[in-house]
């Protein structure tokens, strides 16, 4: 699931955010658009906000009370990347869905976490390599098929017998 639109109130109750948030390989979208709740009159212009997948700290699916209120959460590491979205605090903002989105917003939360995990292996892999060509007398680990022995490790002597 690449999208799923989201709503949640704004200045205490007087106003309301909807808007979809977008995953692609560089991260999180959110285009938004702000009104009032009272009559919808005011309106702003969309925005657009960009999370990128390393100021990401979580992404959680909740189902809400009795099951009715789906949400998605979200954490970043830098509250500086939520700026300009209302309500976001402490790096933290809650995206309300509609009942009916429940399953995108599952399979969307599921595909943003499995690339954010993506990301943090390809990142720990590069500085594993790094480290190991700094270490005198050792090599980068070469990339190895699946299932294939590593050629470059030794095996234990075989004992006779």
């Amino acid at each position: 699931m690449d999208a799923v639109s989201f709503h949640f109130e704004s200045h205490g109750g007087l106003g309301e955010v909807r808007g979809l948030a977008r995953s692609d390989e560089d991260g999180l979208e959110l285009q938004f658009t702000a009104r009032d709740a009272m009559f919808g009159l005011v309106k702003t212009a969309p925005k657009s906000l960009r999370v990128p997948l390393e100021a990401l700290s979580s992404v959680h699916y909740r189902a809400g009370f009795l099951w009715l209120m789906p949400s998605i959460e979200i954490r970043v590491n830098d509250a500086r990347v939520l700026d300009g979205l209302p309500e976001a605090e402490g790096g933290r903002i809650v995206l309300r869905l509609r009942f009916s989105d429940r399953r995108d917003g599952r399979a969307f939360v599921s595909e943003l976490d499995m690339m954010r995990s993506h990301y943090r292996i390809a990142l720990l892999d590069a500085r594993l390599d790094r480290l190991a060509s700094l270490t005198p007398g050792r090599e980068p680990r070469a990339t190895q098929a699946i299932g294939k022995p590593d050629a470059t490790r030794q095996q234990p002597p075989q004992s006779e017998g």
